[in-house]
């Protein structure tokens, strides 16, 4: 309940406002500007003859192929025949016909288409690189506004929702509501507590996807899972849960979160096995890292890649309720710290989701756990 009455933290999305990619003129504009710049630069080369040398012209051509080029690989093709023929009819001689005679001038009718298509096709490539890095921003923008709305959102029922739980448990411990109405109070709770974890599931995977560094400290990973085990007390009941960890198994992990990660690999093999089958947790350490195990006596792994069991959203097809968020929030958890998350068929029947987290640091000796 302490936890529920804190003022609520909330996350805000920066004010910005992503630069559109300039517009891509229509072609027949953009052909239409070709033409026109071919025109132009013809006209300033009859005015500017007699101070030009027969090199300079080729340059001016140039430049209406520039002009051209920027409305794309087309017009820039446009702009280079154009320019081609109205320097050979205008400039090369024999003058006002179209035959070449002259090598020199038909390397450079082939520089310019050249350059021509060189420059309308890198202007192709900028504009979709610009447009996908304003689709890149915008996704950005949105993903950071559905975070901090879902933050909120997460936040303001949280308050709520644990005083209903506080107050359904105390009239149900109380034994004041009569017997026929008991069933309705323990749906009452079990449906807010449930709704708890989702809102709690939310808060982790905006925490997870916002890019803040976990808070990693070196715990005993015995503790972790007595927690979760009494989070999920009412869930569990009726079931042989086996722990095989020993208490010196120490991993370097945000505590809050592994626990969150824990409970919603406990919840998941629950809800996708029936009802009495045992389950089982496992810690133990691989080298520099810790391993946390969870082992169920289901139907197995379902076809297909075993990944997209961590897509978010990704909902078994046994499961009757959930929101698909839980094993996503699991693999952003063991990323987090830099470590990972699979799902393994297990011998004899059933399923195992394995998480590892990766040391940070030596850790520390029992002895120093203990000062």
């Amino acid at each position: 309940m302490a936890d529920a009455a804190r003022a609520p933290a909330r996350w805000t999305s920066p004010a910005r406002t992503p630069i559109a990619p300039s517009p891509a003129p229509s072609r027949l504009r953009a052909h239409a500007i070709a033409a026109g710049a071919v025109a132009v630069v013809t006209a300033l080369g009859f005015v500017l003859e007699p101070s030009l040398s027969p090199s300079d012209v080729p340059l001016l051509y140039l430049l209406a192929i520039l002009i051209g080029a920027l409305g794309g690989r087309g017009a820039g093709l446009t702009a280079s025949a154009l320019s081609v023929a109205a320097f050979d009819f205008f400039f090369v001689p024999p003058r006002f016909t179209l035959a070449v005679t002259d090598l020199h001038a038909w390397i450079t009718f082939g520089v310019m288409f050249a350059v021509g298509l060189a420059i309308g096709d890198l202007v192709v490539r900028l504009r979709r690189q610009e447009t996908a890095t304003h689709e890149v921003e915008l996704r950005a923008q949105a993903e950071a506004l559905r975070n901090a709305l879902l933050s909120s959102v997460s936040h303001d029922l949280r308050t709520p929702l644990a005083a209903i739980t506080g107050m359904a448990t105390s009239l149900r411990d109380a034994r004041v509501v009569p017997a026929e109405h008991a069933d309705e109070v323990d749906t009452i709770i079990e449906e807010a507590q449930r709704l708890s974890r989702i809102l709690t599931n939310l808060l982790a995977v905006t925490k997870v996807e916002t890019g803040a560094a976990p808070r990693r400290e070196w715990v005993p990973l015995e503790e972790i899972v007595g927690v979760a085990l009494a989070r999920l007390d009412d869930e569990l009941a009726g079931r042989e849960v086996t722990v095989d960890v020993a208490a010196d198994v120490l991993a370097h992990v945000d505590p809050i979160l592994v626990e969150q990660l824990l409970v919603n690999l406990l919840d998941n093999a629950s809800k996708h096995t029936d009802a009495g089958t045992p389950l089982a947790i496992r810690a133990h350490r691989e080298a520099n890292r810790a391993v946390l195990e969870v082992a169920d006596r289901g139907g197995g792994l379902p076809p297909g890649p075993s990944d997209r069991l961590f897509d978010r959203f990704e909902r078994g097809p046994t499961l009757t309720a959930g929101t698909g968020l839980g094993l996503a929030v699991c693999r952003g958890v063991a990323v987090a710290h830099g470590g990972g998350i699979d799902a393994l068929p297990r011998d004899g029947g059933g399923a195992i989701l394995r998480a590892w987290f990766p040391d940070d640091g030596a850790p520390p000796s029992l002895a120093d756990e203990a000062a």
